[in-house]
């Protein structure tokens, strides 16, 4: 029995070494600890070999005593707030979850250089975070911008999540198959082959001052618009060229212009530059920008929504382009526009009512577009000491002309409708825009007589009508009118004799009238405003 007694205790004096040998590896203490730890060891495998032998030999079992390593665990992500939310936690904990998955999912990123994730910070104004929906939900992500280089699994804990770039993104990323997803996102952009992250920010060479806000790592606005243009460079350009580039100055990049305090970029024209793409919907993240030209061009695609996000724009020309879709409801939220201009495109859909929110509006053009339903009555909303040109020709639209209309008084100097396919009559109410130079509504199916309140529009050039089913006289209080340049009647059902007073309208140089009607033209008409059909009147001279 003394030898298995023997060979327990070596086993035991063996571990008792190899233990130490450990610790004296790992913690390098002094020489005075070195043989102390020694002593120390020596003793207890001593002490362990020898329990081990006795409870051997007595049959008895002691149990050996585990040491378990002290580990100290991370820290936990910080959690959203209030403050973060906007709201209570328990007021929408659906977005008090997306907002703690960000924070965690920020909490283990080594990269994402100007991610401003922070709870401190408002959710919403999180760099390429997007909240939206009923109840607010984290809907959209864009990193493009951040130099996001670690792995994104947990991003796809979000729930809600509808939109998803990651197309500067370079670690693979494959969305998962859970069995119940609550809702997958429907969009995501892949991420690029390159094997090297490209470069989409802005330095201090191209902004012409620091990247970051004094004191932090988060960038400053202008570097997060500057990324942005950049971003969306190819989506906007198409086959197009533009400049923009981080080796060249932004203040020398095509169509940008930088402003305010702190600087912005403020404006934004690009009118004329053959741009092919479509307008990107990372455009609503120029949250400084005040005029967006994009006229003249190519683009196609639909008006993106987040438009409506420039609550600073005081321009939107869009005009001649081949946008489809409809006119984004969203647009009537951006009170400061004081120009939307939207004609010759290929817009569907109905004028949005919010139109009339617009408070600042000088400039609604709208023409030549497909739309339908009826004009707005909310568009007598806007302020009538405001609103210079309101133009709705060459659409869809139908119903009667709105009479609130005529409560824009005092500054409304073109209202166009021609070639639509309006119905009722001609509001006597519009005879109060007394400051109206242009009055169109030719090519419609208007019915009813003329109002004698036109008259009153003694600063109209260009009164046209034609092509409609108006029926009666033509008024004598047109002879008023005589600044008029342009008067047409014809295609028309008017009948009876054309008023002499007509004659006073020495700068007519368009007259022109339907064949139902009977007598003479007035001898006062300039030459080029005679119509064929029918003779002059006689004069005094004549007798």
């Amino acid at each position: 029995m003394k030898r298995p007694l023997i060979l327990v205790a070596v086993v035991a004096l063996a571990i008792g070494i190899l233990a130490l040998g450990v610790g004296l590896r790992d913690a390098a203490p002094s020489t005075h600890a070195q043989a102390s730890a020694t002593a120390t060891a020596t003793a207890t495998a001593t002490a362990t070999a020898t329990a081990t032998a006795t409870a051997t030999s007595t049959g008895t079992t002691t149990p050996t005593s585990t040491s378990t390593p002290t580990t100290t665990s991370p820290a936990p992500p910080p959690t959203c707030t209030a403050t973060t939310l906007g709201v209570a936690r328990t007021a929408n904990a659906l977005l008090a979850a997306d907002c703690d998955k960000l924070l965690s999912l920020r909490h283990a990123l080594s990269s994402a250089d100007g991610l401003n994730w922070d709870p401190g910070l408002p959710l919403a104004s999180w760099a390429g975070v997007t909240v939206s929906g009923t109840p607010k939900r984290v809907s959209a992500l864009d990193l493009r911008p951040y130099e996001v280089t670690d792995a994104l699994d947990g991003i796809w804990d979000l729930g809600a999540l509808v939109h998803l770039d990651l197309s500067v993104y370079t670690t693979p990323v494959t969305p998962p198959t859970p069995a119940t997803p609550e809702t997958p996102a429907t969009t995501v952009t892949p991420a690029t082959t390159a094997t090297t992250l490209p470069t989409v920010h802005c330095d201090e060479t191209t902004l012409g001052e620091s990247r970051y806000k004094t004191g932090t790592t988060i960038l400053t606005d202008l570097a997060t618009d500057c990324g942005t243009l950049l971003a969306m460079k190819s989506t906007l350009a198409g086959t197009a060229t533009l400049n923009w580039s981080q080796t060249l100055a932004l203040t020398s990049w095509e169509g940008v212009e930088v402003s305010g305090t702190p600087k912005r970029v403020s404006e934004l024209d690009l009118s004329g530059k053959t741009l092919t793409g479509e307008i990107p919907t990372r455009m609503g993240a120029l949250g400084g920008l005040t005029v967006l030209n994009l006229s003249q061009n190519q683009l196609t695609g639909v008006i993106p929504t987040q438009l409506g996000n420039l609550t600073a724009l005081t321009e939107l020309q869009l005009d001649d382009n081949r946008l489809t879709g409809v006119i984004p409801t969203q647009i009537g939220n951006l009170a400061a526009l004081t120009k939307v201009q939207l004609r010759g495109n290929q817009l569907t859909g109905v004028i949005p009512t919010q139109l009339g929110n617009l408070g600042n509006l000088t400039w609604l053009l709208l023409s030549r577009n497909q739309l339908t339903g009826a004009v707005p009555t909310q568009l007598g909303n806007l302020d009538g000491g405001k609103i210079a040109r309101i133009n709705l020709g060459h659409n869809r639209l139908t119903g009667a002309i709105p009479t609130q209309l005529g409560n824009l008084t005092t500054s409304l100097g073109s209202l166009t409708f021609e070639n639509n396919q309006l119905t009722g009559v001609i509001p006597t109410q519009l005879g109060n825009l007394t400051n109206l130079d242009i009055l169109r509504f030719w090519g419609n199916r208007l019915t009813g007589s003329i109002p004698t309140q036109l008259g009153n529009l003694t600063n109209l050039s260009i009164l046209a009508m034609e092509i409609n089913d108006l029926t009666g006289y033509i008024p004598t209080q047109l002879g008023n009118l005589t600044g008029l340049e342009r008067l047409r009647f014809h295609d028309t059902r008017l009948s009876g004799v054309i008023p002499p007073q007509l004659g006073n309208l020495s700068d007519l140089e368009q007259f022109g009238v339907s064949g139902g009607h009977s007598g003479c033209y007035p001898s006062g008409l300039p030459s080029g405003a005679r119509p064929a059909n029918l003779a002059p009147c006689p004069t005094e001279d004549d007798d």
